[in-house]
């Protein structure tokens, strides 16, 4: 990439700033399915900031022992606790662990459980206060009502039976896949109708980075891990900063915790309207609440509530195959809506399809990034062409232009009106040089965040002993300095109009700015720009000798 293409890049960065400056849509306050204002299930999950929590909000002193069960198959582990009837863990056994500092861990599994005691653990539930006629405990023990292979089920059974209704919770997870099925069953066994609002949680823990390197930049994800719902067709997520709070309804796909790679994420079934809320706590906890119709039971009554949770990895065709949310259980719960690739997914799409169908012929995504970067410089090729035509005719007009600046170099009007006269005299324009970068610039972009978006670069090597983790960093810093050198070489190759002190201070400060920028970002995007940057230099080299060619070729003038 040359420095009119740099430029182009933080003109890019700035415009998205901008946006997100002007056109973040304001948050709105929660609504009850039912239509009421919800405010309550805000105030309910805001911190309080008496110095003592209330009596009812403090764990009790004696509780039952704790009892684990771990439902398996060959993709998930998950262990629940009779806290709760909680998630203590839930492992993706495909992938190992990442660290603070970015780096795999290849002791352990990926856990998506990333809180600590069972008010951070996923899978509780609780109630509406506003719509429910019991008060439910903030501390829960529940029972192992019974237990089978990839089955189980938990009972509450109040110490006040006469106030609150038996609960079960049945987790039922398939031989093969990452969809967690749930079951809530609440029987109403007093001599009174009852009320009852069932929330379904997914709280996290924020997600830490290790401050290093780069301004601090090491490690840092791309998409951190922020509570996430999809609500009436649009993604709605919070950023992850103590304070922030949104919430919808009644259109709801999915809610969930969300991450540059993996997903964990409920999804309502079997109704038809539900609301979700979103919210960074100030107790060191982010959460995703999921909210259903309330119901009304008669005594000896019973109510069932049916979620299924996905908990893995972002791959599309995955994703896509899970059904669900309010819009009906055939339909598509849209979690392939967790991915964002922006506003060019209509690029970056057929990039990660092409992507994946080079990994399937030569088996290492190291060699597809390659190949697809040789792709994508092929089929831009005319429009590559067209721009360094364009840059060796400004370059040949240079001397003319030095003259004009030694005698017009002090009246700035004139020496631009004679500057324009040259180019019309020669039939050259700037923009001829500069449209054909700027129209390659949204498929550059389209193949950055492709594959920054990739789970399929996590964990995958490149060379092994040297390479082990396409998403992480080069550990030996050697493919930012062999881009940096490539893209000096490259500077030295391309003509330029530029004052030779300028051309001088571009040719080494550009290639050392985009080694250092390069230092810590995931090696699978730093391959990529270190082969277009070979490609370019050798697509240079090409048209320079063809050029001279031609020139020195007879009935040309010299």
């Amino acid at each position: 990439m040359d420095k009119r293409t740099i430029l182009a890049v933080l003109l890019c960065i700035l415009v998205w700033i901008v946006w997100q400056a002007l056109f973040v849509e304001p948050q709105k306050p929660l609504q009850r399915p039912d239509g009421g204002s919800d405010g309550a299930l805000v105030a309910s999950e805001t911190p309080k900031v008496d110095p003592e929590p209330a009596p009812q909000q403090k764990e009790p002193a004696e509780r039952r022992a704790e009892e684990q069960v771990t439902l398996k198959n060959e993709v998930v582990e998950i262990v629940l606790s009779s806290r709760g009837a909680s998630a203590r863990q839930v492992r993706l056994l495909d992938f190992f662990e990442r660290r603070s500092d970015g780096k795999l861990d290849k002791e352990e599994r990926a856990n998506l459980v990333t809180g600590d005691g069972e008010l951070a653990w996923p899978f509780r539930i609780r109630f509406f206060d506003e719509k429910t006629t019991f008060k439910w405990p903030r501390f829960t023990d529940w029972e192992i009502e019974s237990k089978e292979e990839g089955r189980v089920t938990f009972v509450y059974r109040s110490p006040e039976e006469s106030r609150i209704p038996l609960v079960r919770k049945t987790f039922s997870l398939p031989a093969q896949g990452y969809l967690l099925e749930l079951e809530v069953e609440i029987a109403n066994h007093l001599q009174e109708s009852i009320e009852e609002q069932l929330i379904f949680e997914i709280p996290s823990a924020y997600q830490a980075v290790e401050v290093s390197g780069c301004m601090g930049c090491a490690g840092a994800p791309m998409v951190p891990r922020a509570p996430t719902c999809l609500a009436n067709g649009e993604v709605i997520s919070v950023e992850p900063k103590p304070g922030s709070v949104t919430s919808r309804e009644p259109a709801i796909g999915w809610a969930g915790i969300n991450e540059q790679y993996f997903l964990l994420a409920a999804i309502p079934r079997g109704v038809e309207k539900a609301a979700c809320q979103l919210e960074a706590r100030q107790d060191k906890l982010m959460a995703a609440t999921l909210m259903v119709p309330s119901v009304t039971l008669a005594p000896g009554g019973t109510a069932r509530h049916a979620i299924h949770i996905f908990c893995g990895p972002k791959q599309l065709d995955l994703l896509k195959s899970v059904s669900g949310g309010t819009g009906g259980d055939t339909l598509s719960a849209g979690l392939e809506r967790s991915v964002d690739f922006g506003w060019l997914a209509f690029l970056c799409l057929p990039m990660l399809w092409l992507l994946k169908a080079f990994y399937s012929v030569v088996g290492n995504y190291g060699v597809a990034i390659i190949f697809l970067t040789l792709v994508v410089r092929l089929l831009m090729q005319p429009l590559t062409n067209k721009q360094m035509k364009s840059m060796k005719a400004m370059a040949s007009l240079k001397p003319f232009m030095d003259e004009i600046k030694k005698k017009y170099g002090n009246d700035r009007a004139r020496y631009n009106e004679e500057i324009m006269k040259l180019y019309k005299v020669h039939g050259v324009s700037p923009l001829t040089g500069c449209l054909p970068m700027l129209l390659q610039m949204p498929i550059w972009i389209a193949l950055y965040r492709t594959l920054y978006s990739s789970v399929e670069l996590y964990q995958s090597a490149f060379i092994p002993g040297w390479i082990d983790d396409l998403s992480y960093r080069d550990p030996l810093f050697i493919l930012p300095i062999a881009m940096g050198v490539g893209m000096f070489l490259q500077q030295k190759f391309t003509p330029t109009t530029a004052d030779p002190a300028q051309a001088k201070m571009m040719l080494y400060m550009m290639p050392a700015l985009f080694t250092f920028l390069m230092l810590y970002l995931p090696a699978g995007l730093v391959l990529y720009i270190f082969v277009s940057s070979l490609l370019s230099i050798a697509n240079q080299i090409w048209f320079n000798r063809r050029t001279a060619k031609i020139a020195a070729a007879p009935g040309n003038p010299a």
